[in-house]
C-alpha cells in the first residue's frame, strides 16, 4: 500500500495510528490513512500561527507566484490524482476525449485548477472612501491569521481548494482537514505542492472521526481565527457553537433540498434529460443537485416516463471502468440513508417507477430511482437524500409549486424550467435559494458567490465573496501634513420638540403596554420618565 502522510510545518509526517480507507465500488479497504491525535492538531495550528506574520507581509504578487507554481505541479499529476480520487470517492475517472472530459474525477481536477487560477486574480487593494483636505479615509483588507478548512467527501479536492487557495492568496495561513471517507487525494495533493510555499503556510491533518474528532479540536482552538466548512447541517451547527466562545468567523455551506419547478410549456424530453442530469450527477451526491421535482399535472405522466428512460439508460459502475458515467454511493452510512428514504416512500404509498433497491454487486451501488405519487410529509421530499433517488411531485398551479418549493428550512439551490423565458426568470427570482438556474441545473455560474439561505448555510464562497470570507475590513484615516484645522461644524434645521408619551411600535401602530418601568437620568440618579414594559 502507498504511504500517505500529513503535512505539518512543511514536513510530511506520520501519525501514531492509521485507519482504513474503503473503495466504495468494492466495499473493501484499499489503503490506510494517517489518524492524527490532539498533539498533531496543536502542532499544525502552531505552525500556521508561526508562519503567519511573514506570510501576511509577503507581497501578494509573490503569494500568487507560489500558487502558479503549485498549479503547474497539480496539472502534471492530475491523472494520478484523479485515479486516486476515483478509488476513494467512487466517481468515474473520466478521460481526455470530449464526451468523457467533463465527468467525475476529470471534471473535479479541472475545476480545482480553475479555482487556483481565479484565486490568483483576486484583487483586495484598498480603496479611498473619502479624501478630505485634512485627511484621507481608506478601506483596507487585512488577513485574519491562521484559518481552518473542513472539507466534505463528495468533492474532496475541489472543496478543499475552494477554501485553501483564496485564504492563502489573501495572506492567511491554513490548516485543512479532509473527510475521513476521502482523505487521500487531498493529502497527496498538498504533499505535491508543499515546497511551493514557506513552511507552515499550508498544513493538512486528518482523523477517523469515530475515534478522535480532530475537527472539534480544530474549530475550538483559540489560535484559529476562521473556520470554513462544507458538509451537513448538524455538523455545521455544531461548528457554529464551537466557534462562538471566541467569536471566530465562520462560513458554512451545508445541505440542500433543491427543487426543480417544471412548467407545462416545456419540451418534455429535453427538460426531463436536464432535470435528470441535475439530480443524478455524481450519483446525486451534490449539495445543490435537484432533490425534488415539481412537475405540472398536465405533463406529469409523460415527464415521469422520460425520467425513467434516462434512469434505465444510465451507466452505473466502477469509476475505473471506461464506460461508467455514475459510480456508487461513497459510504455505507449514505447507502443506508438512501435505502431508508426510498423504503419510507414506498411504505407511504408512493410508486417506485424504476430502481428502488441495491444493485446486485459488491460495493455501495444503488439503482437510479424515480418515485411518483409522492408529496410533502415523506422523508424523501422533506429531507435531503443525497443519492440517486428523485421524488416527482405533481402540481396544478405554479404559485402553489413555488410556495411548496420555498416551504422548507433549506435554501441552497433551485431551478425553473419553461419555454416562457421572461416568466421563468421572474419565477426564479422568487425562489428562496442561494443559486437558482433557468432551464438548467448545476450549470457553470463563472465563479459567482456560492452558498445557502436559511439552514443551508452562512456566508458565501467564490468570487468577490472570498475577499469578505478571508479578510477583515479596516477603515484607515490618515492625516495630511500641513492640513487645516478641524472642519466647520455641520448646520442643522431648527429643532422641534418630541412627544414624551412613550409607546411601542407594533404593526404600524403606537401602542401602550400593560405595565411600565422607570427610566433613570444618570446625571441625577433619579427617575425622569416611564417606559412601556412589553
Amino acid at each position: 500500500m502507498a504511504d500517505y502522510k500529513m503535512l505539518i510545518n512543511g514536513e510530511l509526517v506520520d501519525a501514531k495510528e492509521t485507519f482504513d480507507v474503503v473503495n466504495p465500488a468494492t466495499g473493501k479497504t484499499f489503503a490506510k490513512s494517517p489518524h492524527c491525535d490532539a498533539s498533531d492538531v496543536d502542532a499544525a495550528v502552531a505552525a500556521a500561527k508561526a508562519a503567519f506574520p511573514a506570510w501576511r507581509d509577503t507581497p501578494i504578487e509573490e503569494r500568487r507566484a507560489c500558487f502558479m507554481k503549485a498549479l503547474g505541479i497539480i496539472a502534471a499529476h492530475k491523472d494520478a490524482l484523479g485515479e486516486l480520487l476515483c478509488k476513494e470517492q467512487g466517481k468515474p475517472k473520466g478521460g481526455e476525449v470530449p464526451e468523457r472530459l467533463l465527468v467525475g474525477a476529470s471534471l473535479e481536477m479541472l475545476m480545482t485548477m480553475g479555482l487556483i487560477q481565479k484565486a490568483t486574480a483576486i484583487d483586495a487593494s484598498p480603496y479611498v472612501h473619502v479624501d478630505m483636505p485634512e485627511a484621507k479615509v481608506e478601506v483596507c483588507r487585512r488577513p485574519l491569521g491562521p484559518v481552518a478548512g473542513i472539507g466534505p467527501w463528495n468533492f474532496p479536492i475541489y472543496c478543499m481548494m475552494q477554501k485553501l487557495a483564496p485564504a492563502v492568496v489573501l495572506g492567511n495561513t491554513f490548516v485543512g482537514k479532509p473527510s475521513p471517507f476521502t482523505p487521500l487525494s487531498t493529502l497527496v495533493m498538498t504533499a505535491l505542492i508543499k515546497d511551493c510555499f514557506p513552511k507552515g503556510v499550508i498544513n493538512m491533518i486528518v482523523s477517523d472521526d469515530s475515534k478522535f474528532r480532530s475537527g472539534a479540536q480544530l474549530t475550538s482552538h483559540p489560535d484559529i481565527r476562521k473556520v470554513s466548512f462544507t458538509g451537513s447541517v448538524p455538523t455545521g451547527q455544531a461548528i457554529m457553537k464551537a466557534c462562538s466562545p471566541d467569536s471566530k468567523r465562520v462560513t458554512l455551506e451545508m445541505g440542500g433540498n433543491d427543487a426543480a419547478i417544471v412548467c407545462k410549456d416545456v419540451d418534455v424530453k429535453k427538460a426531463a434529460a436536464g432535470v435528470f442530469g441535475g439530480a443524478f450527477a455524481n450519483t446525486g451526491q451534490i449539495c445543490v443537485a435537484v432533490k425534488r421535482a415539481y412537475v405540472h399535472s398536465s405533463i406529469y405522466d409523460e415527464f415521469v416516463k422520460e425520467l425513467v428512460a434516462n434512469a434505465e439508460a444510465a451507466k452505473f459502475g466502477d469509476g475505473l471502468e471506461a464506460e461508467t458515467m455514475y459510480g456508487p454511493l461513497n459510504n455505507k452510512m449514505q447507502f443506508d440513508k438512501v435505502s431508508e428514504f426510498v423504503e419510507d416512500a414506498r411504505k407511504s404509498g408512493a410508486k417506485i417507477e424504476t430502481g428502488g433497491k441495491a444493485m446486485d454487486r459488491d460495493g455501495y451501488f444503488y439503482e437510479p430511482t424515480i418515485i411518483s405519487g409522492v408529496k410533502e410529509g415523506v422523508r424523501i421530499v422533506d429531507e435531503e437524500q443525497f443519492g440517486p433517488a428523485l421524488p416527482v411531485i405533481a402540481y396544478d398551479d405554479v404559485e402553489d409549486a413555488l410556495e411548496r418549493t420555498n416551504n422548507t428550512k433549506f435554501g441552497l439551490g433551485g431551478s425553473v424550467w419553461s419555454s416562457d423565458i421572461e416568466a421563468a426568470n421572474k419565477l426564479a427570482a422568487r425562489v428562496e435559494s442561494g443559486t437558482v438556474w433557468v432551464n438548467e441545473h448545476l450549470g457553470n455560474t463563472e465563479g459567482a458567490p456560492f452558498g445557502g439561505m436559511k439552514h443551508s448555510g452562512l456566508g458565501r464562497e467564490k468570487g468577490r465573496a472570498d475577499i469578505d470570507n478571508w479578510t477583515e475590513m479596516q477603515s484607515l484615516k490618515t492625516a495630511k501634513a500641513g492640513a487645516p484645522n478641524a472642519p466647520e461644524a455641520p448646520k442643522f434645521p431648527e429643532q422641534q420638540p418630541i412627544n414624551t408619551d412613550y409607546k411601542m411600535l407594533i404593526n404600524g401602530e403606537l401602542v401602550d403596554a400593560k405595565e411600565t418601568f422607570d427610566v433613570v437620568n444618570p446625571a441625577t440618579g433619579k427617575t425622569f420618565a416611564k417606559s412601556p414594559h412589553c
